[in-house]
């Protein structure tokens, strides 16, 4: 499980939060920081939680990059995360920002439910008909393919 759901100190409510964050998977900046939003809220909605109540951005800017390029790529990358975040009815609150050799995105997105509003991974059966989303081990193949052509 990649939230984690723990009670709050008001009765039937539950704080679902999730991190999360990404390397550079494609060229366009813009395209990378939403890329990374979607990393970070999918994995409330993979426990039926479709609201998120805020987010934290999680962003590392380059250290390899001439600062002029730096300046445009890390702008770019809070751009496309940010506008994905409105696009999905939450925003960003705040976050942290480092320097570090490889650009990253990505963050923590929260939600206050009640157990009614998330479904818990767990009580699973034989015979319980799991449906995949994507093929299983696509990251591994994603980063292959960078690490081959580098």
């Amino acid at each position: 499980m990649d939230c984690s759901v723990q009670p709050t100190r008001y009765p039937d409510l539950f704080l679902i939060s999730t991190s999360d964050f990404f390397f550079p998977l494609v060229e366009d900046p813009y395209l990378q920081g939403k890329i990374g939003c979607a990393n970070v809220l999918s994995d409330l909605y993979a426990m039926g939680v479709w609201q998120c109540d805020t987010m934290l951005m999680t962003l590392a800017a380059s250290t390899e990059m001439r600062t002029s390029d730096r300046d445009i790529v890390t702008q770019k990358m809070i751009e496309g995360f940010n506008d994905l975040a409105l696009e999905a009815c939450t925003k960003v609150t705040g976050g942290q920002t480092v320097l570090n050799p490889w650009p990253i995105i990505g963050g923590i997105a929260m939600s206050t439910c009640k157990e009614v509003d998330f479904i818990r991974p767990e009580g699973g059966e034989v015979g319980d008909v799991v449906v995949l989303t994507k093929p299983l081990g696509t990251q591994v193949a994603v980063n292959l393919k960078q690490w081959l052509t580098q």
